[in-house]
């Protein structure tokens, strides 16, 4: 019986979905349960599954199309069934009835492995007289050619890159590819060729992950009246005990980095200011009674906030293990919408840019966002002494409809002493 597959809602407040990749074509065989498509929405990709068996018929919703949520995308059906009656308003075409002539035929976990090791089908041979790929087929070509991700071999075709000799010592991915890509655009950026002075323009239309944080961050910046309050910090003395904790760290085989010092530190600093880590909604305060913090992460088609939950209660290293996680499935698109709902805080660190200072865009319903600068070291008077130190700037946005300016700088002055008194707190102190 045919099926038509609609496009699938995977977040309360997602209304359309980019279909970003097809793993099959018209006339394909589908197994239930196999991987048909990915959607792109909510600055996440998702992978769906068929929900039934069939041969896919018909698609209505090419690659880089949108569709809305419940819209049709395809029809799964048996290769003889009448689909007409679902193809009102469409142009039907004979490849919509038969399979193409080069249809290949592979098990099911042959067609996924083939997936994950960027395979061809069509350069695979059957080992068995039958003409099916089976999945040991793959064994002897995946030495010959390098694992590559879909997602990465998606990007590498649309952009022209030749991924094949990539080297790398596991699969690549998406990362390996923008790499290759910034290094061929360099060696032909040296090589002297000139244009004639013509000015090239080229003009694309926004992706979706692009369009969702522009509508975001327009609607953060229209509706919220947003204060940012800047300071300077000393943090000699978080440097230090970062080199005491950071070396203990090593040994347990986890890398922490000053962010996830801070993080503790801001978690901590959070619990005693509980109007920051609130949310603002239809004139109501909802106040949160742990600390899930945001953390931005920039990915190469733009910027995704993966939420570590309940940091407040988290160890270092533990923070350092949650957020090298999230940020890896960010950069390869692989976050679930559930790790991405549900902050309380945001922090935007922009400190390894060289950045000093900005003003970051609260994160709606967040009341609050902390930006991060660099920590750099500066002569500064101590009393009538001048000894050098390390500063480091913080930039914190508010909702002036949820705090008054005080509130905001309170939260500061007290991140401001943990920061300059770390031991004390994480030795379970008071810092003054």
């Amino acid at each position: 019986m045919a099926h038509v597959i609609t496009m699938p809602k995977f977040g309360l407040t997602m209304t359309e979905g980019t279909v970003t990749n097809w793993f099959k074509s018209v006339g394909d065989w589908v197994e239930q349960g196999e991987v048909l498509f990915e959607v792109q929405t909510d600055k996440i990709t998702n992978e769906v599954q068929a929900a039934q068996s069939g041969v896919l018929r018909h698609i209505f919703v090419a690659a880089d199309e949108t569709a809305q949520v419940g819209g049709s995308l395809a029809i799964l059906a048996d290769l003889q069934e009448d689909i007409s009656s679902f193809l009102e308003g469409e142009e039907a075409s004979p490849q919509d009835v038969q399979p193409p002539s080069g249809f290949i035929r592979a098990t099911p976990l042959a067609r996924k492995l083939a997936r994950e090791q960027g395979l061809d089908l069509a350069d695979l041979t059957p080992s068995e007289e039958h003409g099916i790929l089976l999945a040991r087929d793959l064994s002897s070509a995946a030495i010959q050619k390098p694992k590559i991700s879909p997602l990465a071999k998606k990007y590498a075709e649309e952009n022209g890159i030749g991924w094949e000799t990539i080297e790398t010592q596991e699969r690549i991915l998406l990362p390996d590819v923008i790499a290759e890509q910034l290094r061929a655009s360099g060696d032909r950026g040296s090589s002297g060729q000139d244009n004639g002075g013509v000015d090239e323009r080229v003009t694309k239309p926004l992706t979706a992950t692009r369009k969702v944080i522009a509508e975001r961050m327009t609607q953060s910046w229209r509706d919220i009246p947003q204060v940012t309050l800047t300071r300077e910090v000393d943090v000699t003395q978080l440097r230090k005990a970062f080199e005491v904790l950071a070396a203990d760290a090593a040994e347990q085989g986890i890398r922490v980095s000053m962010t996830h010092f801070l993080i503790l530190l801001v978690a901590q600093a959070l619990k005693r200011h509980p109007v920051v880590n609130a949310w603002y909604q239809n004139q109501e305060l909802t106040y949160h009674s742990h600390v899930h913090m945001g953390v931005a992460a920039a990915v190469p088609h733009g910027l995704l906030v993966p939420v570590i939950r309940q940091a407040c209660r988290l160890s270092l290293v533990e923070i350092a293990s949650a957020l090298q996680e999230l940020t890896a499935k960010a950069k390869e698109q692989r976050l679930d919408a559930t790790e991405m709902q549900g902050g309380t805080f945001t922090i935007s660190n922009l400190g390894m840019m060289q950045v000093d200072g900005f003003t970051p865009i609260l994160n709606s319903p967040q009341t609050g966002i902390l930006g991060i600068g660099r920590v750099t070291d500066k002569p500064v008077f101590i009393g009538d002494d001048l000894v050098n130190r390390s500063m480091i700037t913080f930039s914190l946005t508010f909702d002036h409809r949820a705090m008054d300016g005080v509130d905001a700088a309170q939260f500061l002055q007290t991140l401001a002493s943990f920061c300059e008194e770390p031991l004390r707190l994480l030795a379970g102190g008071r810092a003054r």
